[in-house]
C-alpha cells in the first residue's frame, strides 16, 4: 500500500513543477540554453509572483524569430537583459518566407528588453525573405492591445531594401519598433469595441 503512495507523490510532484511559472532570475546560456528554449517555457508556464528576468550573457548569439504569447504584470514584469561587459548579445532572423519579426509578442504587457540586439540575416535577400520588423506588438483581439513595454540599449539593424509594397504603410519597408492595431495573422486593422 506504501508503494503506490509514494509513486502518486512523485507523480504530483513532478507534475506540479513542469507547470510551476517562471519566477526569479534566469540564465541564458545556463537555466535555458537559447533564448528560444526560454521563451517556449515562458509560453507554456507563465510568469509567477515577482516577475522573471533572463540574464543573457553579453556576446551571446542566436538565429531565429521568437514569439511571445505571455504576459506580465506591473508587480511581475518579464525581463531579457544583457548580462556582463561586452557586447549586446545579438538575435539574427531566421531565413525563409513568412518571418514578418525577430520578436513579436502577441498581447504581451509589462515586458523589457534592455541591450538585446537584433539583426537582420544575409541570407534574406529577397523581400518575400526579408525581416520587416525588429520588435513587433501585436494584438490577440480588437480589444487587448499591448501595454507598459520597453525596449532600450537595443541595436536594430534591417535592410533598407525591404520594399514589398502594399497598401498598408507598414509594408513599404522595414520597421525597428512597431506596434499595430491587427493581429500577427492578418493586415487588417481591427475595429476597437472596448
Amino acid at each position: 500500500m506504501r508503494k503506490p503512495f509514494l509513486s502518486l507523490f512523485a507523480v504530483l510532484l513532478t507534475a506540479n513543477s513542469l507547470f510551476a511559472q517562471l519566477t526569479g532570475i534566469k540564465t541564458i546560456p545556463g537555466d535555458y540554453a537559447t533564448i528560444a528554449t526560454a521563451i517556449a517555457a515562458l509560453n507554456s508556464s507563465g510568469v509567477g509572483a515577482g516577475g522573471v528576468t533572463f540574464n543573457i550573457a553579453a556576446g551571446y548569439t542566436e538565429t531565429g524569430n521568437n514569439t511571445i504569447t505571455a504576459t506580465g504584470t506591473a508587480a511581475n514584469p518579464i525581463i531579457f537583459q544583457k548580462s556582463g561587459a561586452g557586447a549586446n548579445p545579438t538575435i539574427t532572423a531566421g531565413t525563409g518566407t513568412g518571418l514578418d519579426a525577430i520578436f513579436k509578442m502577441i498581447g504581451s504587457d509589462y515586458i523589457t528588453f534592455d541591450g538585446i540586439s537584433v539583426q537582420e540575416n544575409p541570407a534574406n535577400t529577397t523581400n518575400a525573405e526579408r525581416t520587416e520588423y525588429g520588435f513587433a506588438f501585436f494584438k490577440p483581439n480588437q480589444d487587448n492591445g499591448c501595454q507598459y513595454n520597453t525596449i532600450k540599449n537595443c541595436n536594430i539593424t534591417l535592410s533598407t531594401l525591404n520594399n514589398s509594397g502594399g497598401t498598408a504603410p507598414w509594408h513599404n519597408g522595414s520597421c525597428g519598433i512597431v506596434i499595430l492595431n491587427t493581429l500577427h495573422t492578418t493586415a487588417a486593422h481591427l475595429t476597437v469595441t472596448a
